[in-house]
């Protein structure tokens, strides 16, 4: 797995653990590790790497059954940090995975895409089909990818896309720049929720919901999910952004305050959860008012907790602009026809 010591990827890691899977994530950690606390698993294998790198993919890629793709530059506010670097990180890196996994032949791979692909779109209810209008770098590079993995789909070997609603709730590598997670962080810590604009609709999902839809599509027929896309998520909470707001006060007691909408963020979007329910059973468990109150309890047992720090704020943080923050000394190689000439480093038995 790509990216699963991230926000979304630690919590699908441990429900991969949870449920008899042998785990290698390659992950290049720049805002730490939410896997820290798994040292001893067993079952897992930890690569701090570059999904950039040919050789780092090898080495994650070299033994898989499948793979699943969340590595990526998140957010539109962050892919603005260095346009370069996000075209790299999140389109080009998905062509090396692509090739990586034909190469090994691994007979699935998973995309984690973002619901933000419908961009603008007023009150209009989307699904899949539906024409996408991307609002933002991010989102681009997300359809851009989707069309890289679909391409690839074939009778032997199966790609599926899942677009995620806007994640929310509490991690182990933990966003404090997320909607809902930063309105509860607010609540707790300044006595107030802050609603930038409001009427503008924003589907959501918990992180631990949308982890279990990656299992599902990990262990659905290759009949059903290969060349699909599926939105993630559930039609109950596509939300406008003051209800989000509402709801959060409400449970924390506390006022609530609006401001102009942000000049920057251009996207409305309600979508249609069907298709995923349909074919994959899915079913979300957890809601606004469930992930408050633990992101509330969690902060109060650690109030040296600054939820403002930059390890906390994806946008924030230089991401590969400074190499040194990247691991060094990966072999280069000119094309993944090289890939059997790296060699396997194995991490340390203790």
């Amino acid at each position: 797995m790509t990216g699963g010591a991230g926000y979304l990827g630690s919590a699908l890691t441990r429900l991969l653990l949870g449920r008899g899977y042998r785990v290698c994530v390659l992950d290049a950690e720049l805002f730490g590790s939410g896997l820290s606390d798994l040292a001893h698993e067993e079952r897992l294998e930890v690569i701090r790497g570059d999904v950039r790198s040919i050789a780092d993919l090898s080495r994650a890629f070299r033994s898989a059954e499948a793979v699943i793709h969340l590595a990526a530059i998140v957010g539109d506010a962050a892919c603005q940090v260095d346009p370069d670097v996000t075209w790299t990180t999140n389109l080009q890196a998905t062509k090396l995975v692509v090739e990586a996994c034909r190469h090994y032949a691994i007979p699935r791979l998973l995309f984690a895409s973002t619901c933000s692909v419908y961009g603008a779109s007023d009150d209009l209810l989307l699904n899949e089909g539906s024409i996408l209008q991307p609002v933002s770098l991010y989102a681009q590079t997300r359809i851009d990818s989707e069309l890289v993995c679909l391409g690839a789909n074939g009778p032997a070997f199966t790609t599926s896309c899942l677009r995620m609603a806007t994640l929310y709730g509490l991690s182990a590598r933990m966003r404090y720049d997320l909607v809902v997670n930063i309105m509860a962080a607010r609540a707790v810590r300044e006595g107030i929720v802050t609603v930038f604009g409001g009427a503008q609709w924003r589907p959501l999902v918990h992180v631990a919901d949308a982890a279990a839809a990656f299992v599902l599509a990990l262990e659905a027929p290759a009949e059903l999910v290969g060349g699909e896309v599926f939105n993630v998520g559930s039609n109950e909470q596509n939300f406008h952004i003051r209800e989000v707001g509402e709801t959060i006060a409400r449970v924390f007691g506390v006022d609530i305050e609006t401001r102009p909408p942000s000049a920057d963020d251009l996207r409305n979007y309600r979508v249609s959860f069907d298709k995923a329910a349909h074919y994959l059973d899915f079913v979300t468990h957890r809601t606004v008012e469930d992930a408050s109150r633990e992101i509330g309890d969690f902060l109060r047992k650690h109030p040296e907790i600054d939820h403002r720090d930059e390890r906390y704020l994806n946008h924030r943080f230089p991401y590969a602009i400074d190499p040194a923050i990247l691991p060094s000394h990966r072999p280069r190689l000119r094309s993944v026809d090289d890939l059997d000439d790296v060699p396997i480093r194995r991490a340390p038995t203790t």
